[in-house]
């Protein structure tokens, strides 16, 4: 179920700033299970009415992407990062792009020059800019603007979900892994938990700087308790040393207690290690740099806050790999936490 769930939402194109198609899709998952609302920015929630403090889950609906910031006389794409400038190396030449036209979704192909079209300047360079990169769609300038792509339209890596051993790999597993999550617990809480008010929080634009999360809030909702889902890296691969990411696939979500932007709350860290030992879910401890995500500005906003995510290979690529074995896991923690008071074994 968690992989047709993952597949669903992977494949719907969400770059940041153009999230409609992915808050959409939840808006008809959604549909009947509670209080729907979206938000002027787009950010799309989900209430389910109880009893006890107000707690939020958010996850970030959008993608990496890239962005049109011109097209040549004879057709190319010239283009920047959709993302903050932490990307502005290019790399992944000849990934295929699916490229977000306003007539309709286009192919096209992530290029360079190659081979025995490179000058001797080109071969010696170790690290492309953005100048060296292109967009090829194999139209004219003249049918790109008939077809509605110009200054400004989006793409996002078109590889489809597959299956790698016991590994799922594909685009967008940043975030929407997190979201997968956000739709297996809405369609496990079928009744309102006994212990909470609970909301469920589709956000927008986090990776250009979080600004969806920002305003999580400002429309009255006073939250308690803050829960972010999102991804973290793992260590289990040659080049990454376990003694700096001590996280690895298949060993449950981990536990985040600090990242670039914020320290996270020890109580309810605390809290899901009793309710993982309580449960039977493997979980892990994480220390994170190098990494943002929404959970500062929930902080800013005056709730209590807690990160947790799902180990990663290859973050920020079109080849992203989790273990679907670690959304069980999450899915089952978090229902855990807001079903069954502390101490008390859940039923079944």
């Amino acid at each position: 179920m968690m992989e047709e769930l993952l597949r669903t939402v992977t494949e719907l194109p969400g770059p940041t700033g153009e999230e409609e198609a992915v808050l959409a899709g939840l808006e008809t998952e959604w549909a009947g299970r509670g209080e729907l609302k979206r938000s002027p920015i787009g950010n799309l929630t989900l209430r389910i009415p109880g009893a006890g403090p107000r707690v939020v889950l958010a996850a970030h609906a959008d993608e990496l992407s890239m962005i049109v910031r011109s097209v040549t006389a004879d057709g190319f794409l010239r283009i920047v990062p959709g993302e903050r400038d932490q990307f502005a190396s290019p790399y992944f030449i000849g990934t295929p792009l699916r490229i977000l036209a306003s007539r309709g979704p286009l192919a096209g192909i992530f290029a360079s020059t190659t081979g025995h079209s490179q000058t001797l300047e080109q071969r010696d360079k170790t690290r492309l800019s953005w100048d060296d990169v292109y967009v090829d769609t194999g139209l004219t300038a003249a049918d790109l603007k008939e077809r509605g792509v110009g200054i400004g339209t989006r793409m996002v890596w078109e590889q489809p979900l597959r299956k790698m051993g016991r590994l799922l790999v594909g685009k967008a597993l940043d975030d929407r892994v997190g979201i997968a999550v956000l739709v297996a617990l809405a369609r496990a809480l079928e009744k309102p938990p006994a212990r909470f008010d609970v909301t469920i929080a589709a956000t927008v634009q986090e990776e250009i700087g979080l600004p969806g999360a920002a305003s999580l809030s400002r429309s009255g909702d006073g939250y308690d308790i803050g829960f972010i889902i999102d991804n973290s890296l793992a260590g289990d691969v040659p080049t990454v040393s376990s003694e700096h990411m001590p996280v690895s696939l298949g060993g449950g979500p981990p536990l985040v207690h600090r990242e670039s932007s914020a320290h996270y709350s020890t109580r309810l860290i605390r809290e899901l290690h009793a309710v993982a030992a309580r449960e039977g879910v493997p979980v892990q401890d994480a220390v994170l740099y190098h990494y943002h995500s929404d959970g500062a500005n929930l902080i800013r906003q005056g709730m209590e806050t807690v990160l947790v995510a799902r180990p990663i290979r290859y973050s920020h690529s079109p080849f992203e790999a989790i273990d679907p074995a670690d959304l069980e896991a999450t899915v089952a923690l978090l229902v855990g936490f807001l079903t069954t008071a502390p101490g008390k074994a859940s039923r079944g």
